[in-house]
């Protein structure tokens, strides 16, 4: 009788991790920033018809970096969770941290069971009342969630990218003011024709549906209005 094969927990745990880690890395940066009007979100994409960033409800979108079939099967997840859960209870009762917390679980039970984890990184940003009201979470590939205070990123980051945020005080700025910030940091090391970078608002002080797509900008486009 053949005896099973045998992989240490431990090591297959990180080699699981260290997959997904290096597809999440190879994707193109994501960014959310609380402003005075609202949380900007800023997603640099490849595609002019594969969307990275969506509105899942009133006041919450989704953003993802890595394979996009992967995220954006979560994506429509979950709008169908925010949308039973309004429908059972309030439109009150749907929050980014009880989505998060949801979502956190899928993911989770995702990276210990299935034959592949997933190659993604989230974004759910909730919009509020005021710039220290906002919340923004991030998930991981293995589930893991974080609560952001006024700016997250995921992605292929550039690097001391948060700590120049956070020096630059953007929750006190307009939104375009944060626009103009995020896409000339991501210029510097993505500027290419072929990238552009995809924009969202949540707009601040809206009692319902505060999502905003706006125009993109071309990343080539940008760096030369920065030189």
């Amino acid at each position: 009788m053949s005896m099973p094969f045998y992989v240490d927990p431990e090591q297959l745990t990180k080699d699981r991790a260290d997959f997904s880690r290096r597809g999440v890395s190879r994707g193109l940066p994501v960014i959310a920033a609380s402003s005075a009007d609202g949380i900007v979100i800023i997603a640099l994409n490849s595609s002019t018809s594969l969307m990275k960033i969506g509105e899942v409800h009133d006041h919450i979108a989704f953003a993802g970096a890595g394979k996009f079939h992967e995220y954006e099967a979560l994506r429509l997840a979950a709008v169908r969770w925010a949308d039973t859960r309004a429908y059972q209870y309030s439109r009150r009762d749907v929050s980014a941290s009880s989505l998060a917390n949801a979502l956190a679980h899928a993911i989770g039970e995702a990276f210990v069971s299935a034959p592949k984890p997933l190659e993604i990184a989230l974004l759910l940003p909730e919009v509020g009342q005021a710039p220290e009201l906002d919340r923004i979470f991030s998930l991981s590939f293995d589930g893991s969630l974080s609560d952001h205070g006024t700016f997250a990123a995921i992605g292929g980051v550039p690097d001391g990218l948060a700590q120049r945020a956070f020096d630059s005080a953007l929750y006190e700025r307009e939104a375009e003011a944060v626009i103009d910030f995020c896409v000339r940091e991501l210029a510097r090391t993505h500027a290419d024709d072929r990238i552009h970078a995809e924009i969202a608002l949540l707009r601040r002080g809206v009692e319902l549906r505060s999502f905003e797509r706006h125009t993109p900008v071309r990343m080539a486009r940008a760096e030369r209005s920065h030189l």
